[in-house]
């Protein structure tokens, strides 16, 4: 008989195991794969025949994004992943979501809980912006929602980079009580962006590898959803031609006018010296990137909907613009980020801020804070000094 069989055995729920893995988004084969099982031992774990190892109930819950001590639950919890998907890929409604994404949609529905629970009556006030956005025009929506957010052309124009500008749109939206979180485990060409329409402390999800211009664009795209009260999965930006999902569409144009209204832009000497519908040099698409601190892609989409490009000028110049950025990435793969940095790009300032002071007020414990913040204790020094921080 095999060592193997001889190992201690993981006495785990077999029903449990099924939620788990479907849960996950994964069939049988698949999640076998992953396990470095046969699907044929996977299925005489999930029918009761014959039990995990410790070892492999530690790569079950690695594979399926689980605490191991899910597995022992007498029955599957109360629990349903139900995502209103607003992505327009063609086999986007077929394509079950990644165990990576729907693990950081129930991270993102956790912190809220989490902070909710520890703050209670004390939790951050969420005003919304109060704006009909389907009965209005896109232009008249925009500025309303930049107002409410207390951001200025002036202060804008300022920022100049693209990373300034989350940075400074994060804080906006959060200054509002909305929880704004970023993730790096899932593919930039599932998920772009995320969006919790919940009532009290609303959250958005962005996918932290995408560019910071892109960051911003979901940031107030996935906000338009939560005035909406439509919150769901986006990839926000592209609006293809045979596309008829006038959410996303009204969406992309609001936030496209928010970073870049269009009475500013049309009032740019570049711009004013243009005459009708016309192919742009880099240097002009970057000097307007620059003015508002967005990609020469926005520039663009807003020059095409004000008629002073053409469609198919758009479109070749997304593609070049697309496969820049990919080069771009691939040059970055790896570079080091310290952890207390990665651990509040990934919760935000509001969510870090409520922890950190539940934390002094004695609410919750040092060893709750590595689980909530995703940060080992020898770091929290240096997250403190990052969240209180200019």
């Amino acid at each position: 008989m095999a060592i193997a069989e001889h190992r201690p055995r993981a006495l785990v729920t077999p029903a449990v195991l099924v939620w788990a893995r479907e849960e996950a988004g994964l069939e049988r084969e698949v999640a076998a794969g992953k396990l470095s099982v046969k699907p044929e031992r996977l299925a005489e774990w999930e029918a009761g025949e014959s039990r995990p190892t410790f070892r492999q109930l530690l790569e079950l819950s690695r594979v399926y994004k689980r605490n191991p001590a899910v597995f022992y639950l007498e029955q599957p919890p109360e629990e349903h992943l139900a995502v209103h998907d607003f992505r327009r890929l063609p086999d986007a409604a077929v394509r079950p979501l990644s165990p990576e994404l729907r693990h950081e949609i129930r991270l993102a529905y956790m912190r809220r809980e989490v902070l909710l629970s520890v703050l209670g009556a004390e939790a951050p006030r969420t005003s919304l912006p109060q704006v009909a956005i389907r009965d209005q025009e896109w232009e008249r929506a925009a500025a309303a929602i930049r107002r409410h957010l207390g951001v200025s052309l002036t202060e804008q124009r300022e920022w100049r980079r693209p990373d300034v500008a989350f940075k400074a749109w994060r804080e906006a939206l959060e200054r509002i009580g909305v929880l704004v979180f970023q993730t790096t485990r899932v593919d930039i060409h599932e998920m772009r962006g995320f969006s919790m329409a919940e009532r009290d402390l609303p959250a958005v999800l962005l996918n932290g590898g995408d560019a910071a211009a892109g960051k911003c664009f979901s940031a107030i795209h996935e906000l338009c959803h939560l005035v909406l009260n439509e919150g769901g999965l986006c990839l926000p930006g592209d609006e293809r031609a045979d596309s008829d999902d006038t959410l996303e569409v009204l969406c992309n144009r609001i936030a496209g006018a928010v970073l870049v209204p269009a009475q500013s832009l049309l009032a740019e000497h570049v711009v004013r010296a243009a005459t009708g519908s016309q192919e742009w040099t880099e240097e002009a698409l970057a000097q307007l990137a620059r003015e508002y601190a967005v990609s020469r892609e926005v520039v663009l989409r807003r020059l095409l909907i004000l008629g002073r490009t053409t469609e198919r000028f758009y479109r070749r110049k997304r593609q070049q613009y697309h496969e820049e950025w990919q080069a771009h990435q691939e040059r970055e793969a790896g570079f080091p980020v310290p952890q207390h940095l990665r651990a509040l790009n990934r919760t935000g300032r509001l969510f870090a801020r409520g922890v950190l002071e539940s934390f002094y007020d004695g609410r919750i414990s040092a060893s709750d804070l590595p689980r909530y913040l995703g940060l080992k204790l020898k770091h929290l020094s240096d997250f403190e000094a990052a969240v209180y921080g200019s």
